[in-house]
């Protein structure tokens, strides 16, 4: 298999995702917006699904780094706060993140399938980078082994609580609340 065709293609889907939305994401229009024919899409996404998986993963991949989480010379608190920020978008994307956050989990409640998939695509990457996360620090000794899979579910509340409320109260919880909450939350977790 050619992996820059494969790369081209996903490159070609993500871009197209978020200039046009998730629901932009058909065979056709993936495979235009790549410039290959639907037969050499299919040949390296064989169904939506699987294409739809690889954008939500990379997607996530794309926005969620390890940074310097394993380098104990830092703080671990603020070592784990910088990756957490990360979930939470920056004031020159903020809008069109948030609304995009808010349609994938409209067009999933309302039912359609395709989108449920790139939904818990984009969730099992983001619990395996907490994961990662969580387990640089317990292998360190900052958390409690046993401790790493609950600290991923509440990490995982705490960020969409905080995306929710960014996307409808931001006159409520803005940037500075979000990133606020964050702090606290490691600062406690490795206490």
């Amino acid at each position: 298999m050619n992996k820059s065709r494969r790369e081209e293609i996903l490159a070609a889907a993500l871009r197209l995702a978020y200039e046009q939305g998730i629901g932009a994401l058909s065979v056709r229009s993936v495979a235009t917006a790549a410039g290959v024919g639907a037969s050499t899409l299919r040949h390296y996404f064989p169904s939506q699904a699987d294409l739809h998986q690889a954008v939500a993963s990379q997607g996530v991949t794309n926005v969620l780094g390890d940074l310097d989480i394993a380098d104990d010379s830092r703080d671990p608190a603020a070592r784990l706060y910088d990756c957490l920020a990360q979930f939470v978008p920056q004031p020159n994307e903020q809008v069109q993140a948030l609304t995009g956050w808010a349609e994938l989990h409209r067009l999933a409640l309302g039912g359609d399938a395709g989108v449920m998939e790139i939904l818990k695509s984009g969730r099992q990457a983001s619990e395996e980078a907490l994961l990662r996360w969580f387990g640089a620090l317990a292998a360190q000794g900052h958390v409690a082994p046993a401790d790493v899979d609950a600290h991923v579910t509440h990490a995982l509340a705490l960020i969409d609580g905080l995306n929710l409320n960014l996307f409808f109260f931001p006159d409520r919880v803005d940037l500075a609340a979000a990133t606020t909450a964050l702090r606290r939350f490691a600062e406690r977790i490795v206490s």
